[in-house]
């Protein structure tokens, strides 16, 4: 079973650099506005940008073929 996305590698890789850029400049306090797209933050909360990094590691993690994306179960059955 594989993840579902409508982000390829690339993207998704492109995407975690600017929230990865996104999160510095604003941690530094270069800018109280960032920009990303067609989209203006102001003053975004850090749990919001460490939320949308988090995300895409996740997606490339699963694109790049490093997650285990089905789970294995085992059961021993007993005659009780």
């Amino acid at each position: 079973m594989s993840i579902r996305t409508a982000y390829t590698l690339a993207e998704a890789r492109r995407m975690l650099k600017i929230w990865k850029d996104c999160e510095e400049a604003l941690a530094t306090g270069r800018v109280k506005e960032y920009v990303i797209g067609t989209r203006r933050l102001t003053m975004i909360d850090m749990a919001d940008i460490e939320k949308q990094i988090q995300r895409y590691a996740n997606i490339i993690e699963a694109l790049s073929g490093a997650a285990r994306t089905t789970k294995v179960a085992r059961a021993v059955p007993r005659d009780l």
